[in-house]
């Protein structure tokens, strides 16, 4: 374990950066010293509420400060491509909030740029980093649940951000701030992921804009998507997710194998004509050493971070995980926007 801490700087104080910045200040690895952050309201509530001693309205004012040593990148997808670009020349290390591009190529652009810098390069999906859940990954590798065949996704988040200069990227569609980009990207990366990463194959999807609030050349966002993802060896995974949905039904992810599935957390199985449920008991390969009193959402996930920094684990999401997921987001908003079915290039 290191036993210094890493100096870190935080773009963008909506939500998101005000989590990240509680998560790292918990771990014995991170403490926040800067923030950069366009709306001067944000900006001192996020600085006053963490007593962060340097504030930008511009990141790159923040970049310049030689004291930073990594960044975290809590910005919306329309402008990162230039700022993490910017950061990887800066010299530093950069964790990289989702959406993490508008298109996959991008995502190319940027592993380029931190191999060439030499740094430290991490796509966000926290849920990945919960301990439960990588338990659950190398349960089911391991073959817990038989052989992997189907996943499912189905999740409201009901409620519709409003139309303003922070969050209209939010309803353009493609920009992925609709509800699978924005909320229920997180799950499907989650069950892609505890199936191993299969290489994705064809994607088919449709959509529904229920509540419109751009009229602009590219559409409105999403408020309801379906669809299904094809991946290599017939493995199969399905979605439904909205941002405003009058069903009261229960959300789902679940993931189906020969013997058994994953649901609310643990295993399920049907034995002598009922189900009967199993915790996951698989080893937990990284330690986090000793927990703050509060976990905060984004703690395992900035830990992890700064343990790559250190070299003790590889950043995840990788730059290739990153690339391959995109593309499969990319396919589902092809398919959802022309009503045709897409095929995944290797």
């Amino acid at each position: 374990m290191t036993n210094r801490f890493i100096q870190l700087g935080v773009v963008g104080c909506g939500w998101a950066g005000c989590q990240a910045i509680n998560a790292a200040n918990a771990t014995s690895r991170l403490n926040v010293i800067a923030i950069a952050e366009r709306d001067p309201v944000r900006r001192a509530q996020a600085g006053d509420d963490n007593a962060v001693p340097h504030r930008y309205t511009d990141y790159r004012e923040l970049l310049d400060n030689p004291d930073v040593e990594a960044v975290y990148l809590a910005t919306s997808p329309d402008g990162r491509l230039q700022q993490v670009l910017d950061t990887l020349s800066a010299g530093k290390h950069v964790l990289v909030q989702k959406p993490h591009a508008i298109r996959a190529p991008e995502i190319l652009e940027i592993e380029a740029a931190a191999q060439q810098a030499g740094k430290t390069l991490q796509f966000c999906y926290f849920m990945r980093h919960f301990p439960n859940n990588r338990k659950i990954r190398r349960a089911v590798l391991n073959g817990a649940i038989g052989d992997l065949y189907h996943a499912r996704v189905f999740g409201k988040y009901n409620f519709i951000p409003q139309f303003d200069v922070n969050s209209r990227w939010l309803h353009v569609y493609g920009q992925k701030g609709g509800s699978l980009g924005q909320h229920y990207s997180h799950e499907l990366n989650l069950t892609w992921w505890w199936m191993g990463c299969p290489k994705p194959e064809w994607a088919f999807a449709a959509k529904h804009v229920l509540y419109p609030q751009y009229d602009g050349p590219e559409g409105s966002a999403e408020d309801y998507f379906t669809g299904i993802l094809g991946c290599e060896g017939g493995k199969t995974i399905q979605i439904d997710c909205s941002r405003m949905s009058h069903s009261d039904s229960a959300s789902a992810v679940e993931l189906y194998g020969t013997t058994g599935a994953i649901t609310n957390g643990g295993i399920a199985r049907f034995k002598d004509g009922e189900f009967v449920r199993e915790t996951v008991d698989a080893p937990l390969e990284i330690d986090h050493g000793e927990l703050p009193e509060e976990v905060h959402v984004f703690y395992y996930e900035l830990n992890h971070f700064a343990m790559a920094i250190a070299g003790e684990v590889a950043p995840d999401v990788s730059a290739p995980d990153a690339y391959t997921f995109m593309q499969i987001l990319d396919a589902f908003y092809d398919s959802a926007k022309n009503g045709e079915k897409v095929y995944i290039s290797s």
